[in-house]
């Protein structure tokens, strides 16, 4: 079989857009956890405290998933022959954890809060440190949200999903304050947050989602394998196909068949014929690594075992 004659342009603008994302996300959550402690140590307010704490992990799970989307991007080597894309499912699956512990920091804070509310001091210096991080946040989310369509990646969908909590939270913290500072209600700061606290658990559980099918090998959707399959039917050298295995892995498509043929073929038309389905596979999956093996039509298959030792 032929190496992929797909050019590997698409790759590396999805690798540039996930990377500038990372890099972006880092720069952000640092400097929104800056100033969410500055307001919290002027300000005392539960809000605050929560919504820095979640920054705080936000910051920790962006420079996660900055080093794994370059790691991820490797190439193949002795220990990895598939390359590692597979490490976006495995920083995806991190990503819901911190997910999961920002959901129940929040949620237990809140709760303390709701029980036992106290007023916030210097409440104008925590108004304007929220709308400033809410505007910050919006614009991050927004650019995650343009590179996972460029690129397709599981880290930054799952390091979206943060940010897209700190919208709710930092939303709901600025609401909070507002109402709880000039509307003499105190208890608005820990509903807010046990909001937030609910769509971080939701959040989590659509990455764990993503994540998880791509760790156990599951086939593509049977859209993708219609596709697939139609592409062979419609080769006239092709008198049938079996062992037809996808599975995605990272933002790669990974694509194997048997195909047969003609058992008077010379081996370099059979060679030819196997390039053509593999381009022509390529080229509706411009993602994919594509195998595509000959065997002659209406011989015994010799089925492969591995012996044991000795």
């Amino acid at each position: 079989m032929s190496e992929s004659t797909v050019p590997d342009t698409d790759r590396d603008k999805a690798l540039a857009w996930a990377r500038a994302a990372t890099q972006l996300a880092v720069l952000a959550a640092l400097c929104l956890a800056g100033l969410k402690l500055v307001a919290w140590l002027m300000t005392g307010s539960a809000a605050v405290l929560g919504s820095l704490a979640d920054s705080g992990l936000d910051l920790f799970g962006s420079l996660v998933a900055a080093g794994a989307v370059r790691y991820a991007a490797l190439p193949p080597d002795e220990n990895h022959r598939f390359g590692h894309h597979k490490a976006e499912a495995l920083t995806a699956l991190g990503q819901v954890a911190l997910l999961a512990a920002s959901a129940t920091l929040v949620a237990w804070e809140s709760m303390e809060r709701l029980v036992q509310p106290r007023a916030i001091e210097q409440p104008a210096f925590a108004i304007g440190a929220l709308a400033l991080s809410l505007v910050v946040t919006l614009g991050l989310v927004g650019f995650q949200t343009l590179a996972i369509k460029r690129s397709g990646s599981l880290i930054i969908t799952g390091d979206r999903a943060h940010y897209t909590g700190d919208l709710i939270a930092n939303s709901g913290a600025l609401a909070a304050v507002i109402i709880g500072v000039y509307f003499s209600f105190p208890q608005a700061d820990a509903l807010a947050g046990l909001m937030a606290a609910v769509f971080l658990a939701v959040a989590g559980w659509q990455v764990a989602k993503q994540a998880i099918p791509q760790l156990m090998d599951e086939e593509l959707p049977e859209a993708d394998r219609s596709i697939i399959q139609a592409i062979l039917d419609a080769d006239p050298e092709v008198r049938g196909y079996h062992a037809l295995r996808t599975r995605r892995a990272g933002g790669s498509r990974f694509i194997q068949v048997d195909i047969q043929i003609d058992p008077d073929l010379s081996f370099r038309s059979a060679h030819a014929i196997s390039d053509r389905i593999e381009l022509a596979i390529e080229r509706a999956f411009p993602d994919a690594d594509v195998i595509v093996h000959a065997d002659p039509a209406g011989e015994a298959r010799i089925e492969k075992r591995v012996l044991p030792d000795g």
